[in-house]
């Protein structure tokens, strides 16, 4: 769910900040894995993955962090689709100031023509990969 303070970036203006190199910049998914594996934005991580939860706890919280999810076009009743805007408010709660939503999320970006990077399970190092209920209660929704 997005809330009035949750800010957008257009696709353009993530393009920009991907190419600059001055300032950190993570791009975390929020659809869920087999989306991801079949097209993400290129450098971006799942958020199904484990590993990155504990690892908020000690990155920077000026860094910029841009979430997208599927972007559809009508609002979903489908939890699995409100991920990006819970995930981005979790991480404003956690001290991140630099917290955007992709507008449009992946749809968006892909029909924008952009570079979409794919992979498989095999192709990315083992993780911990989080379940849907495990990955709710973090973002404390039920």
């Amino acid at each position: 769910m997005f809330t009035q303070q949750t800010k957008m970036i257009s696709v353009n203006d993530l393009k920009k900040m991907m190419n600059r190199k001055d300032k950190p910049l993570l791009i975390l998914d929020a659809r869920d894995v087999t989306s991801y594996y079949k097209g993400h934005i290129p450098g971006a991580i799942s958020l199904f993955d484990g590993e990155i939860i504990p690892q908020a706890q000690n990155l920077d919280k000026n860094m910029n962090v841009v979430m997208y999810g599927p972007g559809q076009a009508r609002p979903s009743k489908d939890p699995m689709d409100r991920l990006a805007g819970d995930a981005v408010d979790r991480l404003m709660k956690m001290g991140f100031k630099n917290v955007t939503a992709l507008d449009g999320g992946f749809e968006a970006w892909a029909n924008a023509g952009n570079q979409v990077d794919s992979s498989t399970p095999e192709s990315i190092k083992p993780v911990n990969m989080l379940t849907y209920d495990q990955l709710s209660q973090f973002l404390g929704i039920t």
